[in-house]
């Protein structure tokens, strides 16, 4: 069922109980007014013909029924009686009247006092009366016969008027609900028109702050994140395409050459040489994709230990130093803790090895093989800085430097794929840690990380 279907029924369920209520209280009440009124007019009638046949002398029963007959305001059915105190009755009007239930009204007003009960479809109304120190009951019946059918006809206009008023609410509610839901139809047929081919199309924001122009906002940020994410994986297949391409291109070449003719021993082993190098490097990518990979995927599933940050950086250091022996890499520690605790991280050692072990060869193959690696001990965090007089990064490449397979034009020439900052910022950022760089050409390049002590991880 629709939206809309389903707000309809609801709002005509809704305004059909109250209107109801409201009906069945406005018939209640009117039926008992008519009942009080009817009852009130009987025994005003009733203590009017016993106060003319007991108080005033000249009047008798004879005279009375003369009288009761001449009224025009007599009611349907009208019977009157009045009886003395052993119960003999007195005077009796509508003759034609016969009501069986005459000693047991007598009975319970000689208990109970002035009272009201129905009988049939007659009103009966019991009433003391005294005069003079004699005791009398007055009883009283008719029916009210206009008092019903305005009853009859309040029921029917009360029903038609209960019909037409649900019909009007339906239509309204299904007019009201269908211009509520308009805004929410555009954004459907918007969002069906976006596809992987025109997803820099955005919803048209509304000028309103309610949920829906929330929900737009909401799912423009959304579309804008999915496009980012659409460019990074064009840019990271066309990349990783393009690194695979050379070293295959160069192992296909160099093998194909070889085989033309009968060479030296010397020239095949520099060729196996050659294509050893760039099988390396390949693997090298490999892994390093595979890594990056699996620390997207399977972020949670690393075992964290307490490590001491100082011995992951001088690990990190030998790692460099071991690719190339060249590489000068100078590790200090500020602010050294007397307790070594402080020094401790929540960490996988393998995993933070590997982070720094990129941020540090980074900076040597852009410094000249130089880098300083400064370890900062603060209250509530720990600071890692590693410094590099390069050449530095232009403002505009900062924001993508953590991107895969990004590179400057600066470094474009240094042998490399540009993974190794995208897979230590995943790193860090799996240990809750922050990483950032502070660089300006001709200025060097500054590499922070801020990783949470053991204690308050």
């Amino acid at each position: 069922m629709q939206i809309r279907t389903r707000l309809t029924l609801q709002f005509t369920l809704l305004v059909s109980t109250i209107v109801l209520l409201s009906f069945l209280a406005i018939y209640l009440f009117s039926r008992q007014f008519a009942e009080q009124d009817f009852t009130r007019r009987i025994r005003e009638k009733a203590i009017t013909s016993a106060y003319l046949l007991i108080k005033v002398d000249q009047v008798d029963t004879t005279l009375l029924k003369i009288i009761d007959r001449a009224k025009r305001d007599n009611l349907f059915r009208e019977r009157i009686r009045v009886f003395d105190k052993n119960d003999k009755e007195i005077y009796a009007s509508g003759d034609t009247m016969k009501l069986p239930i005459t000693h047991q009204v007598i009975d319970r007003v000689k208990q109970e006092g002035e009272l009201r009960m129905v009988y049939n479809e007659f009103t009966v109304a019991g009433i003391p009366f005294q005069d003079r120190g004699s005791d009398y009951i007055i009883v009283a019946s008719a029916e009210d016969v206009i008092g019903y059918n305005r009853l009859v006809d309040l029921r029917r206009l009360l029903m038609a008027l209960f019909f037409i008023v649900i019909g009007l609410v339906f239509i309204s509610g299904w007019i009201y609900s269908g211009r509520a839901l308009r805004p929410i139809q555009k954004v459907i047929a918007d969002v069906q028109s976006i596809s992987p081919q025109n997803l820099s199309q955005r919803l048209e924001e509304s000028p309103h702050p309610d949920e829906i122009g929330k929900l737009i906002s909401i799912f423009n940020g959304l579309l804008t994140r999915i496009e980012n994410a659409f460019k990074l994986q064009k840019m990271f297949v066309s990349n990783v395409s393009h690194e695979l391409k050379n070293p295959l291109t160069n192992i296909t070449s160099q093998l194909e050459v070889t085989l033309l003719n009968e060479r030296p021993r010397e020239e095949y082993q520099d060729t196996i040489e050659s294509v050893l190098e760039d099988i390396k490097s390949l693997n090298y990518l490999s892994v390093s994709l595979l890594d990056l990979a699996r620390l997207t995927h399977d972020s949670d599933t690393f075992t964290m230990a307490e490590v001491r940050l100082d011995e992951i950086l001088w690990d990190a250091r030998e790692r460099v130093a071991a690719i190339d022996p060249g590489y000068k890499i100078e590790v200090t520690i500020k602010d050294m803790p007397e307790d070594e605790s402080r020094l401790l991280v929540n960490g996988n050692p393998h995993l933070l090895k590997t982070a720094f072990q990129n941020i540090i060869e980074n900076a040597c193959k852009f410094s000249e093989g130089r880098a300083e690696v400064i370890l900062i001990c603060k209250t509530g965090e720990l600071l890692v800085e590693v410094v590099d007089n390069g050449p530095g990064i232009e403002k505009k490449d900062l924001e993508n430097v953590f991107q895969p397979f990004f590179r400057t034009d600066a470094t474009s020439k240094v042998k490399g794929y540009g993974v190794g900052l995208s897979l230590s910022q995943r790193i860090i950022s799996i240990h809750k840690g922050k990483i950032s760089i502070e660089s300006a050409p001709g200025q060097g390049t500054r590499i922070s990380v801020m990783l949470p002590p053991a204690l308050g991880f």
